[in-house]
């Protein structure tokens, strides 16, 4: 199957590895032309951990060449790259592709799903709540891939095809997908700025200092806290639209398999099983730069379109804001950004369904 991978960082490079090596035809197209070179000029990535190998690839000149013919394209990059990658994609896509936003980040994907409307195209839009691997790409062909993850959720738009979207998951990933109501509900259980953020805040002098230490080790007692007292706003939310209630902490369980009792033994688990990865080295990092506004404040702007109080996560996004010295408020996946703007909980989740 051909399968075309729009990206050209961690995530994309796992995916296309992972699907190389079990006999997909993968053509890969990055908006840095760099990127793209040193791909053309070693045709293969090369991967070491869970899957240690050297796969095949074929580099596209451009985001059509690799979309065209494609039965699944997979835009696999972090949040503030998803529109650039979406508006290049949108022009060449079909009824009958699959397009997997993997991961997904503040429902990023009612952004393509526009985006097709207007060319009156209508493709599978399938978001993943998170990467379903941890990977860390460490050379300009290389990505260490420390995990495949069990158990992800996922959701379509139009939601009616979330079954056959399901199944081409399964086909092509294996059988580790959870079926969600909506792509909002997907959304809404993504952990990552639960534990990055409260994480990084007591990290930064490490940062600035360049120190090499293991993130999950840096998650203790004191830092659970702050991470509790985060998702917990981001569950009322959840309960507020009728999403899953899934805590960091069960995400952990069933996403890792770790085991612990509290918040702070889970992590001591994963950081056993992982054996990594390093935390941030400098303060300009995505753990921050993009989960503060393309997810705590889409999660904000939730809260407030259902009249829910997030004092905490509302001084997340001051205090960054002011620390970073970018006010993480403009821009980003605020609800104006999504095209959600003014729209009661009601009419957010018909879009999340069936998109525009």
């Amino acid at each position: 199957m051909k399968v075309a991978i729009l990206g050209g960082g961690s995530v994309a490079y796992a995916n296309a590895s992972y699907l190389s090596s079990k006999g997909h035809d993968v053509h890969i197209w990055s908006a840095l032309p760099g990127e793209l070179s040193a791909l053309a000029n070693a045709g293969a990535i090369t991967t070491t951990g869970e899957l240690d190998g050297k796969w095949k690839v074929t580099t596209a000149e451009t985001a059509a060449r690799a979309i065209e013919g494609a039965a699944v394209v997979v835009i696999a990059a972090p949040a503030f790259a998803h529109r650039v990658l979406m508006e290049a994609a949108a022009p060449h896509l079909v009824n009958e592709q699959d397009v997997i936003i993997h991961p997904v980040t503040g429902m990023s994907s009612v952004i393509l799903s526009r985006l097709a409307a207007a060319r009156s195209v209508k493709p599978t839009i399938i978001d993943l709540s998170t990467s379903l691997f941890t990977a860390r790409r460490n050379g300009e062909t290389s990505v260490q891939i420390l995990r495949v993850k069990p158990l992800i959720e996922a959701a379509s738009i139009p939601i009616a095809r979330c079954e056959a979207a399901l199944a081409r998951l399964s086909a092509l990933y294996g059988d580790r997908f959870r079926a969600e109501d909506n792509v909002l509900a997907v959304s809404l259980n993504n952990h990552n700025p639960i534990y990055h953020v409260p994480t990084v805040l007591g990290c930064l002098s490490r940062a600035d200092k360049g120190e090499k230490y293991m993130f999950f080790e840096q998650m203790t007692s004191t830092v659970c806290v702050m991470q509790e007292a985060l998702d917990a706003e981001r569950l009322a939310v959840a309960r507020a639209f009728g999403a899953p209630e899934v805590p960091v902490a069960q995400y952990f369980r069933e996403a890792h398999l770790a085991e612990g009792n509290t918040l702070a033994e889970l992590y001591v688990d994963v950081q056993r099983r992982l054996k990594g990865p390093l935390g941030p080295q400098s303060a300009d990092h995505r753990f921050v730069t993009e989960d503060v506004p393309y997810a705590l404040l889409f999660f904000f702007g939730l809260g407030q379109s259902a009249g829910i109080a997030m004092p905490v996560t509302d001084a997340v996004i001051t205090l960054t804001s002011a620390t970073w010295r970018q006010d993480f408020r403009v821009g980003g996946h605020g609800l104006p950004a999504l095209g959600l703007d003014g729209l009661n909980p009601a009419d957010i989740l018909e879009i999340a369904r069936n998109g525009f």
